[in-house]
């Protein structure tokens, strides 16, 4: 994947996939986040959706509900029933505004819901922050409680600095 410059150490850029129909959101919305800083793949209907999964591997995915195969929720179903993507954070973006569609939605596990038309930079920070929420919630191991090695290894390396400290 592609690598991006971030504080001292090289990070991988996060992915996200934009899954929408209608081809002047994608046109838009795919250069926003790239500019963002987002590594990003479009599919158009859901069946490309669920291909694109399997081949992008995505951070995060961004999900219309009408789509002209197999809609939105569908998608999400069939995401969360997969080990590998049941925990992918999904926001919807669509233009349904019932209040059934949105409860639909955050029953089926989609960490936010945004109607269109929407604000880009609003989008932005609803991606940014849900990613943010993924990555800490991997900190902690999910049956121990206690911290993955990520966590353990920042600690030993903040002790290493310690004059005062020996670590063995």
């Amino acid at each position: 994947g592609s690598i991006s410059q971030r504080g001292p150490r090289m990070e991988a850029k996060s992915r996200v996939l934009l899954v929408d129909d209608e081809s002047a959101i994608t046109a838009n919305l795919a250069p926003f986040l790239q500019r963002a800083g987002f590594d990003v793949a479009v599919a158009a209907d859901g069946e490309e959706a669920l291909q694109q999964v399997a081949a992008f591997a995505p951070d995060l995915i961004i999900l219309d509900i009408h789509l002209p195969d197999i809609d939105g929720y569908e998608v999400c179903l069939r995401l969360r029933g997969q080990t590998r993507t049941e925990n992918t954070p999904v926001i919807f973006l669509t233009e349904r505004r019932e209040r059934a569609d949105r409860l639909t939605g955050l029953e089926l596990g989609a960490v936010d819901y945004i109607t269109k038309p929407f604000d880009v930079q609003e989008l932005r920070f609803r991606v940014r922050n849900a990613l943010r929420r993924t990555s800490r919630e991997t900190l902690m191991h999910p049956i121990t409680g206690l911290p993955t090695s990520s966590l353990i290894e920042e600690e030993i390396g903040r002790v290493a600095q310690d004059p005062k400290l020996t670590v063995i």
